[in-house]
């Protein structure tokens, strides 16, 4: 008596796919810094200083300014690629659900993918937070009540 081995390819498909996210999510975070640090704060600013001056003594002359070509900015790519093949890894686990694979793999692509999404989310609320806190100790040192 044989029986037919199910294959689980959807529910493979989400887990392998929810690894790759999580990798994505977590790479630009802690290893990406060692590999291709950032910019220093003061020449990001000199530089936006000089590109809005630029800019005006265009707009002032009448003429189109040209923009300075940007860099490939690997942070924001990761950051796409993460959400994307989080959104992919929880796509497969609810059709591997749907085709009534084995849970387990359902679970663990859609647990990685979600987790992958939430991780990128929560870097953006923390970003933020942080950001509105800078500005509210400058305001308070600049002697302006909110």
């Amino acid at each position: 008596m044989t029986t037919a081995q199910r294959k689980n390819w959807l529910g493979s498909i989400a887990t392998f796919f929810g690894c790759l996210a999580v990798i994505a999510a977590v790479l630009p975070t802690w290893v990406l810094p060692l590999v291709a640090p950032p910019e220093p704060v003061d020449k990001v600013v000199v530089d936006t200083a000089q590109n809005i001056k630029d800019r005006l003594i265009a707009k002032a002359a009448g003429k189109e300014y040209k923009e300075p070509v940007r860099k490939t900015d690997w942070y924001q790519l990761l950051a796409v690629v993460a959400v994307t093949l989080g959104v992919g890894a929880l796509v497969f686990s609810a059709i591997s659900f749907v085709s009534h694979e084995p849970w387990r793999f359902a679970v663990a692509g859609a647990a990685l993918g979600a987790g992958a999404i939430l991780f990128q989310f929560s870097l953006m609320v923390a970003i933020a937070l942080i950001g509105i806190l800078f500005v509210a100790v400058i305001l308070n040192a600049l002697g302006v009540s909110l």
